[in-house]
């Protein structure tokens, strides 16, 4: 029996892995279009399918068929996540173009504005304090006699960047536009009580960097820094006090 060549061998081989495979093309770029070159696709849970992209920003990633989670990540830019992709069949899978956006390097918490993270406009809360004993009372509210800055949204789920701080939490104002209020006749632990809070959810992206998606529903918030405590100060160019910092939203 004649021995098979090499090359046909080859041949035989690559054809047989091709058949077992498939493969996802996509192109990655940027908010402009431009395409981003060494951007690295990956699928969750599977070391060995991944890959890059070239000058023009297209990809071919080659995986057994399955389902995949798969994961964006370019050099200065926030990472895109795909989860249940289905490549199932043993076939070729156009992902389209993925749009990847710049890493902010301003610190706090930015929204997404059209094509970029920006800053919001700043406000803050004052308290307002009284009583004595179990009667004491410290209220934290908006301040009744100065024009405190207003950010507009509409309803729905908004993915806001945050920036090197602590966490940034949602708080539905109530009748009186006061986010939170502290007693020591309180039924919480802290002795802290708020209106209901808006519904939210953290991504980490980097070190100290998260996308915290906020679900707002049409009214009035303040995104302040829970996990700071709420005792970050704002303080007026002469060194005074004005209140505690934040974010005043109304949301339509």
């Amino acid at each position: 029996m004649p021995q098979l060549r090499a090359p046909l061998a080859l041949s035989l081989i690559v054809g047989l892995t091709a058949c077992s495979n498939m493969a996802i093309d996509g192109t990655v770029v940027d908010v402009t279009g431009a395409p981003i070159a060494e951007a690295n696709i990956a699928a969750v849970g599977a070391p060995q399918c991944s890959t890059g992209t070239g000058e023009d920003g297209r990809f071919e990633l080659v995986c057994n068929p399955d389902t995949y989670d798969l994961t964006i990540n370019a050099n200065g830019y926030l990472s895109e996540e795909l989860p249940g992709f289905d490549a199932t069949e043993r076939k070729r899978y156009e992902l389209g173009t993925k749009v990847l956006v710049k890493l902010p390097s301003e610190e706090g918490l930015l929204k997404f504005d059209k094509n970029s993270y920006t800053a919001m406009q700043a406000g803050h809360l004052v308290k307002v304090a009284g009583g004595t004993g179990t009667s004491a009372y410290k209220h934290y509210c908006l301040d009744p006699k100065a024009e405190v800055p207003v950010n507009l949204f509409a309803a729905g789920t908004h993915a806001f960047f945050d920036n090197e701080s602590i966490g940034w939490r949602p708080f539905r104002l109530d009748q009186d536009g006061c986010a939170y209020r502290m007693s020591p006749s309180s039924d919480t632990r802290w002795g802290v009580d708020y209106a209901e809070k808006a519904s939210f959810e953290t991504r980490q992206v980097a070190e100290g960097k998260e996308i915290v998606l906020m679900t707002l529903e049409p009214g009035r918030y303040f995104i302040a820094d829970w996990d700071q405590g709420f005792f970050t100060k704002v303080k007026a160019e002469g060194g005074e006090t004005l209140g505690y910092s934040g974010f005043y939203v109304e949301v339509q």
